[in-house]
């Protein structure tokens, strides 16, 4: 199995960066996700400001690009998650979270904790331990132009923070370069809606595969497919218009693919749908709306 290493890792996607390797459509390949602070606090001693701010210089680090076979500009590619092995423990950097102002409260960083993160379990202290949920914070396809820091999200997918993006799931995203050019990074070991206050960043390993698609008609924004779900995200401000463009690009999926009028499919969806906060700790903040398949299933176009 082919394995990319952290080695590899880059803070930006660009269409100008080199392929670290390729893999053919439906291989399975690891990925060495490098943890969220790049390594710079391994215990809460370590923690003062001169560090940090080196450690905010190398946030985001994301191991690729990495080509898939049959990737085709104006297609897509589906990014099927297989594993998420958490292989650090979890990093925290947080403050008092006592300002008045909600956004000065937000970014308060003054200290960091470690939680160990074993066998699917976070220790979060001797009363309370949590099953890990790992998910992939950033992963991206290059952009149609110009390099984009590792932080920022869009159409290419990106620092999504999504805590449906986990084993099980495929991400789709559009290919604006011949080969797509994969990114991968940020793992959490767990993380709530909103990403209200940092989680616990991870170095991980990722077994994923991936396929070239054609691109559907309705698909303008990344989206997300498991076995009881269709999910779509979208970025951008204010908060709210990202949640009804989630909403948009979920009922034109629904109406392009099953037997359902555009009216008929925004009456059911408004009953079954949810839309949720993938994260509003960027300068974009990212919304998402998902629907069981269950509802569907009688809808299906032959």
């Amino acid at each position: 199995m082919q394995r990319f290493l952290a080695s590899d890792a880059k803070y930006s996607y660009s269409p100008d960066h080199q392929s670290i390797g390729t893999v053919d459509a439906g291989e399975l390949f690891e990925v060495e996700s490098v943890e969220g602070w790049s390594e710079y606090f391994r215990a809460p001693s370590d923690f003062t400001p001169e560090r940090h701010a080196e450690a905010e210089a190398h946030k985001w680090a994301v191991t690729g690009p990495i080509s898939v076979e049959g990737a085709r500009r104006g297609g897509v590619v589906a990014v099927t998650v297989h594993t998420v092995q958490v292989v650090t423990p979890g990093v925290v950097v947080y403050g008092a979270y006592t300002a008045t102002d909600p956004f000065k409260w937000w970014d308060d960083e003054t200290a960091c904790e470690l939680f160990p993160a074993r066998d699917g379990v976070l220790t979060f202290d001797d009363r309370t331990t949590l099953p890990t949920q790992p998910l992939i914070g950033c992963l991206a396809v290059a952009p149609e132009e110009d390099e984009v820091h590792a932080m920022l999200q869009g159409r290419y997918g990106g620092n999504l923070d999504c805590r449906e993006l986990r084993a099980g799931a495929t991400i789709v995203l559009p290919v604006e370069h011949d080969g797509g050019g994969l990114y991968f990074g940020d793992c959490k070991a767990l993380m709530g809606d909103g990403e209200i206050v940092a989680p616990p960043e991870v170095g991980a390993l990722i077994t994923a595969s991936a396929e070239p698609r054609e691109r559907p008609a309705s698909l303008e924004w990344p989206r997300i497919e498991t076995d009881n779900s269709l999910t779509t995200l979208v970025s951008g401000k204010p908060l709210e218009w990202s949640a009804r463009q989630a909403f948009r690009e979920l009922l034109n999926w629904v109406v392009e693919e099953y037997d359902l009028s555009r009216q008929r499919a925004a009456l059911l969806l408004a009953m079954v749908a949810d839309a949720r906060i993938a994260q509003i700790s960027n300068t974009d903040y990212t919304a998402y709306c998902t629907t069981p398949r269950d509802v569907l299933r009688s809808y299906a176009r032959d």
